[in-house]
């Protein structure tokens, strides 16, 4: 009776556990299934949502004609510095360094490794019995799979149902995916020292190479050594212990310790790792702590293209603004970007010494008030801004202040609109007059009022409207004449004839202007004396007389060709309109004229052509009244460049004479400098026009006409072959 009693008893004791093991198993089945029903998303590797850093490039030419992409800045969110790298782009050593030392079985094992996982558990019981582990240390078990689903999920709770969870999405995310793609996401993955994380960032980062086999060209980097791949595994580890930075010793024990794993697991001969275990620790010269402040060091440029990236993501993508900035910072896009370095450099050194720039103070009454009541008076300083861009709308180089640049993303001055004074006498007047042949090279309009009495802005009679730099001469001058001393009078009467709705249309619809005012269409005073209700950029200004320099097209401006994400996919272009805004006669024949302003005899901008190379410079200068702002636009066959210079506030500079003009000497001392390298600017000219369409023909500088033998002050002219001026000289007619 006894024995047939125990049996039941055990009996029972088996049918409990089994029922017990079967709540057990269900409860376990319903909590995996809970705790991993985002799982499928979650453990995308194909879209992984991490933070990945931006990289924007630039292009240079090789001497074999071949174009090159080369890093130029890199744009990292606050939380991590990380470049995806595909793993075809990532070395064999690197990854052989992390699976000897993190994972040996890891080509064997589904998913997590049995043996290894059992082993730690029962060393976990052996220390909470007897206080110490079975060998004297504790033993982990957690497989690449494993610690792939750590970085990603960000679950690293202390409990153990975390390991049960890690096994089952482990064995799932292996069944899913192929060995190699899991080592690409563990190696895009995990974290290093400070914010930098993945192998890619961690070998630019620690070493200025790239995690590849092969050499970079791209990005002028070399690929890593064998001791260095085995650096980056080194740190991963216990990323503060075995930093390279702050704990060279310990970081050279780790990283000897991987060589001599990989050589007793057969990834490297014994030749291999005597030599890599010799190499001494050589970080890259420009390292700082990782986990140091990040501080400013965005040139102007990239601000400005961080700007317009940031615009086209919200306008293109229909992202808000806080989408498009956060995009831009943690997407890991490639921008291919526009900018010159060394032109951008030689704007910035040139900008930040204000060699050429006053430094004119002086107090302002801002029109605050303090607690009783009393003027708020502040002392303000002098400001400028400049930049080019060649001959297809894009931006070359950019400042947008003067003196050291003091942090990101800062006011720039450069993509202001101001008032531009006579500079708009060439983006609308003149070139709409000679391509509707209303006007000639030499055609002439009297220099004097066309109105006797006007009210300024504050509402004070002036005398006689427009006004001149210098007095009236009541005589006809020619257009040569009237660009090359910047006869105001002559700019007006013109621009009567071409007509306010045509040449607001032309600036705002063609040229892209689009902070023209509609107000500014009804006055002559914005549309041909640049007086304007918002006014215009240096940006734009640039834009508008590109048309001289490459035949009359105008190219909408950017400062970027394309953007890729880190897949390489390509996520945006910029929207570029290419169109024929003047003919290509009236191109040469505007190019011609505006090289009178850089000529003695009056040039307002003579002494500022460039002399590098013997390449030709022309150019238009402006000021506003009362000098509130100094303007100048240069070109050279390869760039053009728009210089400003005033007060943030809209006052005018009493002190200023013409005769200091520093945008004109900024603009000779950069072009001088950059475009002196004959190998990179060779010389080239102009573009020519279609043959017979532009003549050149000597004219008389008193009437106008082709000058004849008794006309004593004669110049060459350039005219379209079907609108020549007179033949005869109604002033030295001989008879």
């Amino acid at each position: 009776r006894f024995a047939v009693g125990f049996l039941k008893f055990v009996a029972v004791c088996v049918c409990l556990c089994i029922i017990v093991g079967s709540v057990a198993a269900v409860a376990l089945s319903m909590y995996i299934v809970k705790v991993t029903e985002n799982d499928a998303t979650l453990l995308d590797l194909q879209n992984l949502e991490l933070s990945y850093t931006t990289i924007i490039y630039y292009r240079e030419e090789t001497e074999s004609g071949q174009e090159e992409w080369k890093e130029y800045a890199r744009l990292t969110s606050a939380a991590e510095d990380r470049i995806w790298g595909d793993s075809s782009a990532i070395s064999d050593n690197l990854k052989n360094a992390f699976i000897a030392i993190e994972d040996r079985d890891f080509y064997k094992h589904q998913g997590f490794n049995f043996k290894r996982t059992v082993y730690a558990f029962l060393n976990e019981v052996a220390y909470h019995l007897t206080g110490s582990y079975l060998r004297g240390n504790m033993q982990g078990a957690s497989t690449i799979e494993q610690q792939l689903i750590q970085n990603i999920t960000g679950d690293d709770e202390t409990d153990y149902m975390r390991k049960v969870r890690e096994i089952f999405r482990a064995v799932a995310l292996d069944n899913r995916y192929s060995k190699e793609e899991i080592l690409e996401a563990y190696l895009n993955t995990i974290g290093l020292t400070g914010s930098v994380a993945g192998v890619e960032a961690g070998a630019n980062r620690y070493f200025d190479k790239h995690a590849g086999d092969n050499e970079n060209i791209a990005e002028g980097k070399e690929p890593l050594t064998l001791a260095e791949c085995a650096s980056i595994a080194a740190i991963t580890n216990a990323p503060t212990k075995y930093s390279p930075i702050t704990n060279p010793e310990d970081h050279l024990t780790r990283r000897n310790l991987i060589l001599y794993q990989m050589w007793q697991q057969e990834y490297i001969t014994e030749e291999q790792y005597n030599e890599a275990v010799a190499e001494p620790l050589r970080l890259a010269e420009t390292i700082v702590d990782p986990d140091a402040a990040q501080q400013s060091n965005n040139s102007w440029f990239t601000d400005t293209i961080i700007e317009e990236v940031i615009a086209d993501l919200q306008e293109q993508k229909g992202m808000s603004r806080d989408e498009a900035t956060n995009y831009l910072y943690s997407g890991g896009l490639r921008i291919y970007s526009t900018v010159v370095p060394s032109l951008q450099q030689k704007m910035e050194d040139t900008f930040a010494a204000k060699t050429y720039w006053r430094a004119g103070t002086m107090d302002y009454e801002s029109g605050k008030v303090d607690a009783e009541g009393n003027p708020i008076t502040e002392e303000i300083e002098t400001q400028a801004a400049g930049v080019s861009i060649n001959y297809k709308g894009e931006l070359c180089a950019v400042v947008g202040g003067l003196g050291q640049k003091e942090g990101d993303r800062l006011s720039n001055r450069a993509l202001i609109p101001r008032a531009v004074g006579s500079t708009m006498k060439g983006v609308a007047v003149y070139p709409l007059a000679i391509e509707n042949n209303i006007a000639t090279f030499s055609s002439t309009q009297l220099d004097a009022p066309i109105e006797q009495e006007v009210k300024d802005d504050a509402g004070n009679i002036i005398k006689g409207w427009p006004t001149n730099v210098d007095t009236w001469t009541n005589v006809p001058l020619t257009v040569y004449q009237a660009i090359k001393v910047s006869k105001n009078t002559i700019a007006v009467r013109w621009g009567q004839q071409v007509g306010l709705s045509e040449m607001y249309e032309f600036a705002h619809d063609t040229l892209e202007i689009d902070t023209l005012d509609e107000n500014d269409a009804v006055s002559l005073a914005s549309m041909c004396l640049g007086g304007n209700s918002y006014g215009i950029s240096p940006y734009q200004l640039a834009g508008a007389y590109m048309m001289y320099g490459n035949g009359g097209m105008f190219y909408s401006l950017h400062s970027y060709v394309s953007i890729e994400d880190y897949k390489g996919e390509v996520v945006l272009e910029p929207e570029i309109n290419r169109v024929q805004a003047i003919s290509e006669d009236t191109a040469y024949i505007m190019n011609r004229l505006l090289h009178g302003v850089m000529e003695s005899g009056g040039g307002t901008a003579y002494g500022a052509s460039v002399s590098a190379n013997g390449l030709d410079t022309i150019g238009k200068t402006g000021t506003t009244n009362d000098n509130k702002d100094i303007w100048f636009v240069g070109l050279t066959p390869y760039y053009v460049s728009a210089f400003w210079y005033g007060y943030d506030e809209n006052v005018g500079m009493s002190w200023y004479r013409h005769s200091m003009h520093p945008g004109t000497k900024a603009f000779k001392a950069i072009m001088d400098d950059e475009l002196s390298d004959e190998a990179k600017y060779p010389y080239i000219d102009w573009p020519e026009p279609p043959e017979g369409s532009v003549v050149p023909k000597t004219f008389c500088m008193d009437s106008g006409a082709l000058a004849g033998t008794n006309c004593p002050n004669q110049k060459t002219g350039y005219y379209k072959a079907d609108n020549l001026p007179s033949a005869s000289c109604p002033i030295h007619y001989a008879g």
